[in-house]
């Protein structure tokens, strides 16, 4: 049972985390001229480089506790979680913009229960049918204003990046699940394991990215004459603040989440991240939605709450027999 304190900690730690993994869209807008490799391997370096500091001091105190379970988790998580997660998103985000993206990425609180229903009983899928179709609807109404509007020829990369939007969900619709299932019985508290998952997705992105600077220099950003060094100092600076902020300090809020409220529950509060990822779309751009954009908008945002007061209500009749 979980004490009205315990549920209220946990709710300002998992608004926390949306409102600084929100801001994660920002990055590949902000930076075009980047590879949405550059900007993954970038951020996951730093992110590495801020979890080896905030480890040294504790290793002694880590290591022996570390098992092999816990590092096949954490490379898992930190491929789906992070590297494949954030490449897929900065592709998208390039491709098919920010607003778009968030909201295909947004329905990760309908994908994780659905993903997760055998471990807190099944919702039949009929009783998802209703908010599923009004998700779709909106889906529908705010790309087709997006292809409608973008320039000539652009439809089907426009179309590949909508994939990538739908990738990206499923990759972090896993994560959410795994992390969660998998913290509730570690034997590490949330610092401690936003610390060791900083170090394996560190090690990973270093690795992968000496390896496309093996392949193709030019792809790993090696030397490329078109960007400037003003850029390069924004790309790092960037990369840094969202290592530090919605890295290590969103995914150590998330562990804190996760600890204190009911796995039903915590992933249904991912629906935040897109809320956030929206306000600094239009922030950034210095504007408000335009009515074809904010229809389709309120229809998938519509469809989430909807879908979520179903297995809320599923939750509670399960809990009452």
């Amino acid at each position: 049972m979980h004490s009205r304190s315990t549920l209220i900690s946990g709710l300002g730690f998992a608004l926390a985390a949306c409102a600084l993994w929100g801001a994660i869209f920002l990055v590949p807008a902000m930076l075009p001229e980047f590879s949405p490799l550059q900007i993954t391997f970038g951020r996951f370096v730093l992110y590495g480089v801020v979890a080896l500091c905030v480890f040294l001091p504790r290793a002694t105190r880590l290591l022996p506790r570390l098992q092999a379970a816990d590092i096949r988790h954490l490379v898992w998580l930190a491929l789906t979680g992070n590297v494949v997660y954030f490449a897929l998103v900065a592709t998208a985000v390039q491709w098919i913009g920010m607003a778009v993206t968030s909201l295909i990425v947004g329905l990760v609180p309908v994908t994780v229960p659905l993903l997760g229903r055998n471990t807190h009983g099944a919702l039949p899928l009929r009783r998802m049918l209703a908010p599923m179709a009004l998700i779709l609807t909106g889906i529908v109404l705010v790309n087709a204003h997006a292809l409608t509007t973008g320039p000539e020829g652009s439809q089907g990369r426009y179309l590949l990046g909508v994939l990538m939007a739908v990738l990206a969900m499923l990759c972090w619709s896993r994560y959410a699940l795994d992390n969660t299932r998998y913290l509730a019985q570690s034997r590490f508290n949330g610092t401690e394991w936003s610390t060791l998952w900083g170090l394996v997705v560190g090690l990973i992105s270093a690795l992968l990215w000496a390896l496309l600077w093996l392949i193709s220099p030019e792809a790993s950003g090696a030397g490329n004459p078109d960007i400037s060094a003003q850029r390069w100092q924004l790309f790092w600076l960037l990369n840094l603040a969202v290592a530090i902020l919605s890295s290590w300090l969103g995914n150590w809020m998330w562990n804190a989440a996760s600890q204190r409220l009911p796995i039903t529950f915590v992933g249904q509060l991912l629906v935040f991240e897109t809320l956030f990822a929206l306000a600094y779309h239009f922030l950034y751009e210095q504007r408000l939605p335009q009515l074809a954009e904010l229809a389709p908008m309120l229809l998938i945002l519509a469809g989430v709450v909807w879908s979520l007061r179903r297995f809320q209500a599923a939750g509670r009749a399960a809990a009452s027999v």
